[in-house]
């Protein structure tokens, strides 16, 4: 993995990067924007122009002044094809100006819509007004970098022995697949009221043993598995807290090679998930999802498609009759390989997903797992036929 802001890509070194690093804007816990590095700020132009004025006194925690070229400096990186970012779309999104032109290789990422004035005040333009702009820039993609380290170390800047830091905290140890220390940052701009010296990450590859760690005094905060929350509710009162996530879990389908390069097949599967059973027997705390956006998203109505009401009978009849449309049936069943990154309940869904569908179609589905990384270069590689995907929102 990575704790470049911006190259982060999942979600749980993204919470670490946020501990490491901040950008213009927080997001307090009621989801309202916060002043962080900026101090305050002004819409103009009818929602087109933004200007930020950082706070005085702003230091890497190297000692280094912290200036509007440092996020200037962030953002064409996050834009710039070189860097390779997998949030580079996301400025196209917020609607940058030049961002789409230049993420497609089209502009150059000295146009992108972001100056700095001088050294404490940074304007933005956008294509358009984009009323969520300010909850988007608590993201790592608009987080600031060290102008001053990348000027001297390169695409190296990242590596632990290089990297500085404008966050509450500052790495001090990293043993990959085991844990991260980080310890208070002197130099952080609210310093005074960072109450914690040093937090330790711990890589744990599934949620029982977080659990087994916390009722053993060996860790602070954990995950817990779903299924226990009622045996913890009572043995362990008001330790538990309950978050809502906006966060979608889904399946993509490797449309390049057979046999989900043929829709018939790829909607026989679609159509025999059963979302109440893996929602709530095997993962527990969710909900089933009926569109790609979580029903909690402030503003969304969520709506059904038709089929997904009609009863599971039904649904396996349209699969059996696709699939054979498609040329499958038990003398030459549907075969293929269901790939996800390692944790214990994403083995549970993938196991749930394949017995279903082994029941309901006769399909023979291998499993297949990895670590993380690997996984993420398995897929950009296209070494897959389905595979395991998640969403967290960002804004």
């Amino acid at each position: 993995g990575t704790l470049d802001p911006q190259k982060v890509e999942e979600n749980t070194a993204a919470q670490i990067v946020l501990d490491l690093f901040e950008g213009l804007v927080w997001m307090d816990g009621e989801g309202q924007v916060q002043p962080a590095q900026a101090e305050r700020w002004e819409i103009l132009d009818g929602g087109k122009r933004y200007i930020f004025h950082l706070r005085s006194g702003l230091q890497w925690s190297d000692g280094q002044p912290l200036t509007a070229e440092d996020f200037v400096l962030g953002w064409q990186r996050a834009v710039d094809p070189k860097t390779a970012s997998p949030f580079a779309g996301y400025l196209a999104q917020a609607h940058i100006n030049n961002a789409a032109a230049i993420v497609a290789g089209k502009a150059d990422v000295t146009s992108l819509g972001v100056k700095a004035m001088d050294d404490r005040t940074l304007e933005v333009t956008l294509e358009q007004p984009v009323p969520w702009f300010t909850t988007m820039l608590a993201w790592p993609t608009l987080f600031p970098v060290p102008h001053h380290v990348i000027a001297k170390h390169g695409d190296s800047w990242s590596k632990p022995e290089n990297m500085v830091y404008n966050g509450a905290f500052v790495l001090d140890q990293w043993v990959v697949n085991e844990k991260i220390t980080a310890r208070k940052n002197p130099k952080y701009r609210d310093a005074q009221h960072t109450v914690l010296q040093q937090v330790e990450y711990l890589a744990l590859d599934n949620s029982v043993t977080g659990y087994n760690r916390y009722r053993a005094g060996e860790v602070d905060l954990t995950w817990v598995p779903a299924q226990q929350i009622p045996a913890i509710e009572k043995s362990l009162p008001g330790e538990l807290r309950i978050i809502p996530r906006l966060n979608s879990e889904y399946y993509n389908f490797n449309l390049e090679k057979p046999p989900f390069n043929d829709v018939r097949v790829r909607r026989a599967l679609y159509l025999t998930v059963d979302r109440q059973l893996i929602a709530q027997k095997v993962l527990g705390l969710r909900t089933p999802a009926t569109t790609l956006t979580p029903p909690e998203v402030k503003g969304f109505s969520a709506t059904t498609f038709d089929e997904l009401q009609k009863p599971l009978s039904e649904h396996v009849a349209m699969a059996k009759a696709l699939l054979k449309q498609a040329g499958y049936d038990a003398s030459h069943p549907l075969r293929f390989e269901l790939f996800y990154n390692k944790y214990d309940l994403h083995e549970k869904t993938a196991i749930a997903l394949s017995s279903e569908w082994k029941k309901w179609l006769g399909a023979q589905v291998t499993l297949r797992t990895m670590e993380w990384k690997t996984y993420l270069d398995a897929r950009r590689a296209g070494d897959f036929m389905l595979s395991r995907q998640s969403w967290d929102a960002t804004y």
